[in-house]
């Protein structure tokens, strides 16, 4: 069994497998309108941060933290579509250089700045960020007390944060325990009462938990059956090991989510 870490850190260049398929070769300029379409490794794609910027009022005036920005997908769709300035916050070194490529490329270096850190340890700028958005991964981060003092800290006064994560809803049984360890690196998902509690901890009020289980549940299912069904195309483009390893992933979380033990939640908390 791999983890998604390793599997991120082993293949960041699928990116560039699929901007070949899109027409580009290796340092031409991109729009912006075509890498979204192959740069976001959350659900939902770009549907999910049309909803994120209408829910939360995103405009241009506004400066955006992500945290755990991976390649940069949201943060260059965001800063695209509403003119804000995003801090695109990422631990993993590959990812980071992946994500300064493409932002450089699609000349948005004025408006998104990444950093490459580990963000529950770094002061990216006390109580500067209208707002802090990350999707899928603060299931990553077991310290969800320190995670979510550091967004509290960095917020500004009546800032908000919107986060879209997965979440307990029952007892994992073994099996799915060791998926969740070993091939999803997640080792301390909350449940959505200690999640509400955490976040209130450290001073965030004005909690709201979507619960979106059935939904991603479905998404999830229906992504793990098209990639299989697409496998000629997937080996073509990123090889045999790459497919596999994919297919296994989309084959975990779909096991997990039908398990009915692991959940999908979009959380609004405010300052």
């Amino acid at each position: 069994m791999f983890s998604c870490v390793s599997f991120l850190d082993s293949h960041v260049d699928r990116i560039y497998n699929e901007l070949r398929e899109l027409g580009y070769d290796a340092t031409a300029p991109l729009r912006v309108s075509d890498v979204s379409k192959v740069d976001q490794y959350h659900y939902h794609g770009t549907q999910s941060i049309d909803e994120a910027i209408r829910k939360l009022g995103i405009n241009s005036s506004m400066r955006i933290l992500d945290v755990g920005s991976g390649i940069g997908g949201p943060a260059r769709y965001l800063s695209t579509v509403t003119g804000c300035e995003v801090v695109a916050a990422e631990l993993q070194a590959d990812l980071h250089r992946t994500a300064e490529d493409l932002t450089s490329r699609c000349d948005l270096g004025k408006t998104v700045k990444h950093v490459c850190a580990d963000f529950t340890q770094t002061d990216l700028g006390s109580g500067a960020f209208h707002m802090i958005v990350s999707w899928l991964v603060f299931l990553h981060i077991p310290d969800k007390d320190k995670l979510f003092q550091q967004c509290y800290d960095h917020l500004k006064p009546t800032g908000t944060m919107y986060i879209e994560d997965l979440f307990c809803k029952g007892v994992f049984l073994e099996e799915e325990y060791t998926h969740l360890q070993t091939g999803v690196f997640c080792t301390n998902l909350p449940t959505k009462d200690a999640y509400a509690s955490q976040l209130a901890k450290v001073g965030f009020i004005n909690i709201e938990f979507d619960d979106v289980t059935e939904d991603w549940k479905s998404f999830v299912h229906q992504r793990y059956l098209d990639y299989q069904a697409n496998r000629a195309r997937h080996v073509r483009v990123h090889g045999e090991v790459v497919y596999t390893e994919q297919v296994e992933f989309y084959g975990v979380i779909d096991k997990l989510f039908q398990g009915g033990h692991l959940g999908g939640c979009k959380i609004v908390a405010k300052k």
